[in-house]
């Protein structure tokens, strides 16, 4: 809570950092909106959204260390807009389709070994929401030090029904590089450069929604709320879980206390911890996700969303 904390209470200063809201995609600027996933410290994104003051530049960051640092270098910049996510799991949640220009990855993990096939690049359903975001003619550029990998992805990616594969590049001149990007050039690796153009429309499902509450005709007191630490539920199909912790109370009176519950969820390892918010309205509760946790309605909150109103 307190690196969320300190995400909050920089967004005056930094301006930069931003909260979407679930259901509502993001704002673009026509033909001229770009997406970099996982920036790390930020330095080529920094520069680059200097460079082209005419794009709006959109970063995805799982890491919320790195979201601050990128942040920093970029305070007061109008055209840069970072987001603490997993790209993998929400680049449909966050953007209409054929919202984009460009998506680029920069030296992403190339997550070896058969049980992390399914974090790359080329795992379907990451295909698949690149595909469907980028406009057509739009082009998803990939950069990676390690030459399997870059053949796995030129095989995979370039087969995709929407993409074409567009170039192959070793080594490729670029005004802007990354720390690392120098550093490997420097002692002589080679750095492989994968293009790939939208060639038509392609869609897939979308799984947040706007606004969920639960109206319940009951009184809810601290034990009710109590009785909810470390219960957890699932769903095998949908690859849901969720599961209840602490909780808080605002006020003194029994029948009008405000309670907020701890909620961890997680869909297909998309993880979102937040609050649910337990308040008094006309003869009985209502129950939604608090306001102030920024959190995507994913089938796991609307599943803990209704576990928690039908125990209480």
């Amino acid at each position: 809570m307190d690196v969320l904390k300190k995400m909050i209470n920089c967004v005056p200063q930094y301006r930069v950092i931003i909260f979407p809201e679930s259901g509502t995609p993001l704002p673009v600027k026509e033909n001229h909106t770009e997406l970099e996933i996982g920036f790390g410290n930020g330095e080529f994104t920094v520069q680059y959204a200097k460079a082209h003051p005419e794009i709006l530049l959109y970063g995805i960051e799982i890491s919320q260390a790195c979201v601050l640092r990128c942040a920093r270098r970029a305070a007061g910049l109008d055209n840069l807009k970072i987001i603490n996510t997993d790209a993998r799991h929400m680049l449909p949640e966050l953007f209409e389709d054929q919202s984009l220009n460009k998506i680029v990855m920069q030296f992403p993990c190339p997550w070896p070994g058969n049980a992390h096939a399914h974090r790359r690049v080329t795992a379907k359903d990451f295909s698949d929401r690149l595909a469907a975001v980028l406009k057509v003619q739009g082009v998803f550029e990939m950069l990676t030090d390690d030459k399997d990998y870059a053949n796995e992805v030129w095989k995979v990616l370039g087969s995709h029904e929407a993409l074409n594969p567009e170039d192959f590049i070793i080594n490729p001149a670029r005004s802007i590089t990354t720390k690392y990007e120098r550093k490997w050039l420097e002692q002589g690796k080679e750095i492989f450069k994968l293009t790939f153009r939208k060639i038509k429309s392609f869609t897939v499902l979308r799984r947040t929604s706007q606004e969920m509450h639960i109206k319940i005709k009951k009184q809810i007191t601290e034990e009710n709320v109590a009785a909810l630490k470390n219960f957890s539920g699932k769903d095998t199909e949908k690859k849901s879980f969720w599961k209840f912790g602490r909780f808080f109370i605002e006020g003194n009176n029994n029948e009008k206390n405000i309670f907020l519950l701890e909620a961890l969820t997680s869909d297909d390892e998309f993880e979102q911890k937040f609050f649910i918010h337990i308040a008094p309205r006309d003869e009985g509760f209502l129950i939604r996700p608090d306001k102030n946790s920024n959190v995507f309605l994913t089938p796991a909150v609307r599943s803990a969303l209704n576990d928690a109103a039908e125990k209480l």
